[in-house]
């Protein structure tokens, strides 16, 4: 399936603009263009500052790399609930975000499996509820009977007062 996709990827720009996919600029590899892991080799940048030499490799998008960050109050009760760490004292001033995520996702699970645990305790509650209210003859029909009767008998009554307070 992907091979057809990417074939035909390859063919609309020679359908469309008559030139063989060979000469579509997308399609080719571009040299110059490296992860942001790799060192950048190809042009090394002249800096202005003097402290940075011109021709050192330096690392490529290393400004748009995150090491980590200062965790807040409940990134740190996290990081406690998760098991991560034993103590607040225990929890360095910079934390990795991947820890934060994991730590995130480790009290996701815990609080869906208790989710999970209060649904079937309630639903056994209610069963045993239920099998009670049977054994003592109590249903909804009685309930909305009795209800419905004893609306109608305040209705006559006050029906009653308005008809002797007009004569």
């Amino acid at each position: 399936m992907w091979r057809g996709l990417l074939r035909a990827r390859s063919q609309i720009p020679a359908a469309v603009t008559g030139r063989s996919p060979t000469q579509v600029s997308w399609l080719k590899p571009n040299p110059r263009r490296s992860l942001c892991s790799k060192v950048n080799q190809d042009s090394a940048v002249k800096a202005t500052d003097s402290t940075v030499q011109a021709g050192s490799p330096q690392l490529a998008c290393s400004a748009y790399k995150l090491q980590g960050r200062i965790p807040s109050t409940l990134d740190k009760k996290l990081l406690l609930w998760s098991g991560r760490f034993k103590t607040e004292q225990d929890i360095p001033e910079m934390v990795s975000i991947e820890m934060l995520y994991s730590a995130r996702n480790k009290i996701r699970v815990k609080m869906c499996y208790l989710m999970i645990g209060l649904t079937a305790v309630a639903c056994l509650i209610m069963v045993v509820s239920g099998k009670k209210a049977f054994k003592n003859h109590e249903n909804l029909t009685k309930w909305n009977l009795e209800k419905k009767a004893k609306l109608k008998q305040q209705f006559q009554q006050e029906q009653a007062l308005l008809a002797g307070k007009e004569k």
